[in-house]
């Protein structure tokens, strides 16, 4: 059978060029084919994780690019992206027909819906009280990887098993921001794992249609902590380009180590100015309690790439999390910024 893992009635509001649904079937390996139907229209392709198979590569195309790994280790599972101006997408409620052949030609049918709201939320935005929401698709849209309210902690919380590029995608798509929440770390199972904080996200670039599922990914400014607990921010236009120098912006702070440790809540400033055609993003994280620091522990821009090459006029705030285990996120507020990259010090 084909199961949602949000249920057969789910709720989108724009935060993302495309809208997710995420889902799993139980059928026989791997699949003739594999469709959806929005309110009627023509079948579209989405993509089914298959099996595993010694010695063969895992995509049509290899294997090299990080970010197909969006359904790594977990077949069957699917993450159906439709495109926001789909011309069969509708305001408030939509059907979808959900159809999945297998190799001895059984069929199996599902069919949901969800509604679609296509107005920008506005900011500022505050999710420091979460007591009034029961679904995560309430205040949130999932891009990849799965998220929980815990209302208990009163924070959202990444489900185990975390997988590689989990995103969730809190505001809609807008200009310069700032964005400062609280993070606890659970102990990580896998030292060499990046600690995921938090990304301006801009959107998926298509770059292989024959998988169904969009691997790259653009930010305007992606803040983590690697294994050494080296703070790090990275601007991307695709995810694919990541070995060129001019399209793939990373810098980690090497004078700065943090003494990050687990079961401790820290605090994060993170903020993105997006001015001129530069992108330029930057943060800070200090232990909850301590004053702030008034040192930016990590910033960089893409002012010296040719100016030819895109620029990201747009991003929405988002939780990023890359394996290990969960995190916990509380106390979120986002806001517009009202900066120039003169005053950038």
């Amino acid at each position: 059978m084909i199961q949602l893992l949000h249920g057969n009635r789910q709720q989108f509001r724009w935060r993302h060029n495309d809208i997710n649904i995420l889902g799993n079937t139980d059928t026989k390996l791997p699949v003739v084919h594999s469709l959806y139907l929005l309110n009627g229209g023509s079948p579209v392709h989405f993509y089914v994780e298959p099996e595993p198979e010694l010695g063969k590569p895992k995509y049509p195309w290899g294997t090299r690019t990080p970010s197909v790994l969006r359904l790594k280790d977990l077949p069957g599972h699917f993450n159906i992206e439709i495109p926001v101006d789909s011309p069969a997408l509708r305001e408030g409620w939509n059907s979808i027909s959900i159809q999945i052949k297998n190799g001895e030609g059984e069929i199996e049918v599902l069919n949901a819906e969800f509604n679609w709201n296509s107005q920008p939320l506005p900011l500022p935005l505050n999710l420091d009280n979460l007591s009034s929401y029961n679904n995560i698709q309430e205040i949130a849209q999932i891009v990849d990887g799965n998220f929980d309210i815990d209302h208990e902690k009163n924070a959202i919380c990444s489900r185990e098993p975390v997988g590689s590029d989990t995103l969730l995608l809190l505001a809609s798509p807008g200009g310069s921001q700032e964005a400062t929440y609280d993070v606890k770390f659970a102990s990580n199972r896998k030292g060499w794992s990046f600690l995921g904080l938090s990304d301006f996200f801009a959107g998926h670039t298509e770059q292989s249609p024959d998988l169904g599922i969009k691997p790259g990914y653009s930010t305007a400014g992606l803040a983590t902590l690697d294994h050494k607990g080296l703070p790090q921010i990275w601007i991307a236009w695709g995810d694919c380009l990541y070995e060129k120098e001019d399209s793939w912006v990373i810098k980690t702070e090497k004078e700065i180590k943090l003494p990050i440790r687990s079961g401790i809540t820290y605090s994060v400033r993170h903020q993105v100015i997006m001015e001129k055609n530069v992108n330029c993003a930057r943060f800070r994280i200090w232990k909850k309690g301590n004053p702030e620091p008034n040192v930016w522990v990590c910033q960089e821009h893409n002012q010296h790439l040719n100016s030819k090459l895109p620029r990201i006029n747009q991003a929405a705030f988002g939780l990023f999390q890359y394996w290990g285990m969960s995190t916990e996120w509380s106390n979120i507020h986002v806001k517009a910024l009202d900066l120039k990259m003169q005053e950038l010090g």
